[in-house]
């Protein structure tokens, strides 16, 4: 391209001016209908199956990825920090709780870093730059044990932990916004159900194939090469139109993308969508974080929103992902067979249920039940009473399934819900580092409440799901077959809404917080 075509081009992007859409335009029926008879192609099949396999996937991987060699990391960590001296059984049992529950921490960060990453460079080009973080991540976690350093394998799980973070936060808004509308919720499933696939496969190479104190660190390390694949196939992928037109003002780029997505010529109606959902959206000022928690009008659903995603974590669902084998081991502490076919029972189960929960949607929450008899059923099984312990199996199984259909993915959807389209950004924001935070929490305590309470460990874990249910019942509105304003206006008929408080909350907050970009995924 010559300087003179460069010119031509740039001014055409600059021209292109979204303030000048009228919002109050009448809406044409051709553009109401865009996407909604639109086909499943080649390019969006493509993307969903590119993202979803090497981002979505990574972050399942990531998550399960100690559970099988867990003896062998142990050992590892064990002979690593003798350089510093001897260290205790629960010295160890802290190393080892904190080696792993560090993921989360990185995930929180990577979840904010999400925003500039998928705002400034695009959500393909955020998922580009995410893979260098998984790559790195990778060559530590695979050289740790070479080099005997349990840093490098702490700092590792800290960057894998970022990339995972961000990737979970990304794709499901890149998947939401490629495919017509029509086909949004088929495509968009594709990315849990990487997730859950993802912790199965690791399941399977931990207990099956890479299963030797000399080849556990390969296992660890196979995060490095699924992002280095990632990073030759996804180039190939269009950019996501939306990104394309409202982010980076570029019109023509949005509708030869739309083009490829589509699988149309025509995608002016497509683009007249999008420019009126933009200019709807900038009607209502944006709020930050600190507006969020000055504000008395946004008390009440920031208080939802917090407690369901740490109730959600706090279900202890994430202590049978990351210390399946430790939990199967006090229901089989002689049978190394049964622990490894009931971890891979466990993540097949959870693939299962992912795919069943996509077409039923049905809300359960019945894992306080199943919580108790555990307990039961672990300290009876103890006793050597065989039936016992296929009891606690089945109990455990049921009480992923439960999550699985119910408390999973529930407070990500009445998160996007509660709130009007301004504080939403900052809320769903909150909520993710809530979660993230809370899954620390549950991984670092977990190996510590097992050594010191043993099977009574799951006890605390129903204490607070009753809580949750108690919480819900009693605080959360119902949002089945309500709009968005429908249920905002809910918080309203509080006695102490106040109308000139929220908007005063909301100019103050982007004063102070500035422009809200993408910090976490999109429900939709």
């Amino acid at each position: 391209m010559d300087d003179k075509e460069k010119q031509i081009d740039s001014a055409e992007k600059t021209d292109f001016n979204l303030n000048e859409v009228n919002p109050a335009e009448p809406v044409s029926e051709e553009t109401t209908a865009a996407g909604e008879k639109g086909r499943l192609t080649v390019w969006v099949v493509y993307a969903t199956a590119i993202v979803s396999i090497f981002s979505s996937l990574q972050f399942g991987y990531n998550t399960g990825v100690m559970t099988a060699p867990s003896n062998h990391i142990r050992d590892f960590l064990n002979s690593s920090y003798q350089r510093y001296g001897e260290l205790s059984e629960t010295g160890l049992t802290w190393l080892y709780a904190l080696t792993v529950s560090l993921y989360a921490i990185g995930g929180a960060v990577g979840a904010l870093a999400a925003a500039p990453m998928g705002d400034i460079l695009g959500r393909k080009g955020g998922l580009l730059l995410n893979n260098v973080f998984s790559i790195s991540a990778g060559l530590m976690l695979g050289t740790c044990q070479l080099a005997d350093n349990f840093e490098l394998l702490i700092m590792g799980r800290i960057i894998i932990g970022f990339y995972a973070g961000a990737a979970i936060t990304i794709v499901p808004l890149f998947l939401a916004e490629i495919p017509p509308k029509n086909l949004r919720g088929a495509v968009g499933v594709n990315h849990q159900l990487a997730i859950t696939v993802g912790i199965l496969i690791v399941q399977c190479l931990g207990l099956f194939v890479l299963t030797s104190h000399d080849n556990w660190n390969i296992l660890l390390a196979l995060t490095g090469v699924i992002g280095a694949v990632e990073v030759f196939l996804l180039p190939f992928c269009p950019e996501s139109p939306r990104w394309l037109l409202l982010n980076d003002r570029d019109k023509e780029a949005s509708e030869k993308a739309l083009q490829k997505y589509l699988g149309q010529d025509d995608v002016s109606a497509a683009i007249k969508e999008m420019e009126l959902e933009y200019a709807t959206e900038s009607k209502e000022p944006k709020v930050g974080i600190v507006g969020l928690f000055t504000n008395k009008n946004y008390r009440k659903p920031l208080l939802i929103s917090i407690c369901s995603h740490a109730g959600q974590q706090f279900s202890g669902i994430n202590a049978i992902f990351f210390y399946a084998t430790e939990i199967y081991g006090m229901i089989w502490p002689d049978d190394d067979d049964a622990v490894t076919y009931a971890t891979v029972g466990t993540g097949a189960i959870n693939v299962a249920m992912t795919i069943i929960s996509a077409f039923t949607g049905i809300p359960v929450h019945r894992n306080s039940i199943f919580t108790g008899i555990i307990t039961l059923s672990l300290n009876l099984t103890n006793q050597q009473q065989d039936a016992w312990a296929y009891i606690s199996l089945a109990c455990v199984y049921c009480y992923v399934i439960c999550f699985a259909i119910g408390p999973g993915p529930i407070p990500y959807i009445l998160v996007a819900e509660l709130w009007s389209q301004g504080p939403r950004p900052a809320a769903m924001s909150v909520s993710i580092q809530t979660n993230w935070l809370s899954n620390f929490v549950i991984g670092l305590t977990f190996p510590i409440l097992q050594e010191a309470i043993g099977a009574y460990t799951f006890l605390v874990y129903m204490c607070f799901l009753i809580c949750t249910t108690v919480f819900t019942i009693f605080f959360v509105p119902e949002t089945k077959n309500k709009t968005f304003e429908e249920i905002v206006s809910q918080f309203r008929k509080d006695k102490d809404y106040d109308e000139d408080n929220l908007e005063l909350g909301a100019l103050e907050a982007g004063q102070s917080d500035g422009k809200e970009g993408v910090s976490s995924p999109k429900t939709e």
